[in-house]
């Protein structure tokens, strides 16, 4: 029997995402469907077959790595699955935590047919139909961070106005490219499609000054909803990107365009990483902390000749891993706080100090403390920026820097009593359903800090699916 594994990894998920919309009301429902569906197809994606052939008992089944829908191909090809198995990986770690207080109903089949939807996006032909299914995704996103009957808050106005006006940018510069490359280098037009692919990127990605979105959205939504779209928003945004650096020669030999994203980057970790340490709102702070991780995806794009991509693809599941536990956490504090603002959480770590050691692993994973997670990948990318100049090297360093000191001032808060003089006596408050996956994401972060060559090995095959990237 032949199959297709667009209809495994795309529209499966989509069909069970329509299927858990279903039982809206049925919380328990919905969060099976969505794990069920979204690790079973992450392992599939782990340990499919290079053949592309699964034989069960008697049954062969062979699938083929494309189909034809509406005169458009869509690919999800061998090489690819080590960011599928990423992507529904991630989807169904989300999933599997997403019924803690707060979460909106819509999470669960919204992140599924999200996961769907990048998917197709990192195959689909002519690979421009990419914008239009990334501006789909976003749209799903909005009644999970506007749930209906809220009102809408000008984040949220401001979030779909400037993703949105990143699609015709980004066509409009892929239709330009298709007659560049037969110009001169020095012809008008080659600047002029670069500035509207930048500016269509730049609005995707939230950089400087397109980012105050996110602030304002992570402060009014759930931080487990937030931190899910932003961690697979921009990983799809950036491999999508990687198909424009695999087709067009001129790009991959501009050095104009890798030096306005090293610089791309370094503005956004620096602005960033400044706003994160003054931050007096943990959910706003992990906005701006979010926006900096990306400063650091696109800076080391701008080092393709130092092997950045490697690096940045890196960054992907540790980004996964580091903003679930970021977003995990936020949430169970806020449940038993109703706030977020340091002042209200004061004195918290004597009580939940599980809740609360998960809140600090995250931020200095990220922020690249030594033995956890992002370490060595963030001291390769300091290393290598200080070879491209010491202004780029020490911003970045200073950028990162502040998420260290707002992460000091976080624990300062969190340890202190309110009232100095009845100081609360340490305790475990938090119930075993939420302290276990805590612990259970320390250990994991631990790990792939002391040990990255295991963990980071089969995720960066995905740069075997662009030639000219190699």
């Amino acid at each position: 029997m032949t199959l297709n594994t667009p209809l495994l990894w795309i529209f499966l998920p989509a069909v069970i995402a329509v299927i858990a919309g279903v039982f809206y009301n049925r919380k328990l429902t919905r969060i099976l469907l969505a794990c069920l569906a979204s690790f079973g197809l992450a392992l599939l994606a782990a340990f499919f077959p290079e053949n592309m052939t699964l034989s069960i008992g008697p049954l062969s089944l062979t699938f083929e790595d494309s189909m034809n829908i509406l005169g458009r191909q869509i690919s999800v090809v061998y090489e690819m699955l080590p960011y599928t198995a990423l992507v529904y990986a991630a989807t169904g770690l989300w999933s599997l935590t997403s019924g803690v207080a707060g979460v909106p109903k819509s999470f669960q089949p919204s992140c599924l047919i999200t996961a769907a939807l990048l998917t197709a996006a990192s195959g689909v032909q002519p690979f421009l139909y990419a914008a239009l299914l990334i501006e789909t995704a976003i749209l799903v996103s909005i009644p999970t961070l506007s749930p209906p009957g809220q009102k809408t808050h000008p984040g949220i106005l401001r979030y779909l106005t400037l993703q949105t006006l990143a699609m015709p940018l980004i066509l409009l510069a892929g239709w330009l490219l298709t007659g560049v490359e037969t110009l001169p280098p020095d012809s008008p037009l080659v600047s002029q499609t670069m500035i509207f692919l930048g500016l269509g990127i730049a609005l995707w990605l939230s950089v400087f000054p397109f980012h105050t979105w996110v602030p304002m959205i992570s402060q009014r939504t759930a931080p487990l909803a937030t931190s899910f779209y932003l961690f697979i928003m921009p990983i799809t945004i950036l491999v999508f990107v990687l198909n424009f650096l695999d087709r067009f020669t001129f790009l991959r030999e501009s050095e104009i365009l890798f030096s306005a994203l090293r610089l791309m980057g370094v503005i956004v970790i620096f602005i960033s990483g400044a706003w994160t340490a003054v931050q007096d709102d943990l959910k706003r702070a992990f906005g701006y902390a979010a926006s900096a991780e990306t400063g650091f995806l696109l800076l080391t794009l701008g080092m393709f000749d130092q092997g950045g991509l490697v690096w940045m693809i890196m960054l992907f599941p540790v980004r996964a891993l580091g903003f679930w536990l970021w977003g995990y956490t936020l949430n169970l504090i806020e449940k038993y706080t109703g706030s977020l603002q340091l002042h209200a959480d004061q004195g918290f770590a004597r009580r939940f100090p599980i809740l609360s050691a998960g809140l600090l692993v995250a931020q200095l994973s990220l922020a690249g403390l030594p033995l956890l997670a992002a370490f060595p990948i963030k001291m390769a990318i300091f290393t290598a920026a200080f070879e491209y100049g010491a202004g780029l090297g020490v911003s970045s360093l200073i950028g990162s820097l502040g998420l260290f000191l707002f992460t000091l001032r976080v624990l300062s808060y969190l340890v202190t009593p309110r009232d100095a003089s009845m100081p609360i006596a340490w305790s475990f408050s938090e119930k075993p359903d939420e302290y276990i996956p805590v612990l259970l994401m320390i250990l994991i972060l631990l790990i792939m800090g002391l040990f990255p060559n295991t963990f980071f090995s089969n995720i960066i095959d995905i740069l075997a699916a662009f030639n000219q990237l190699q």
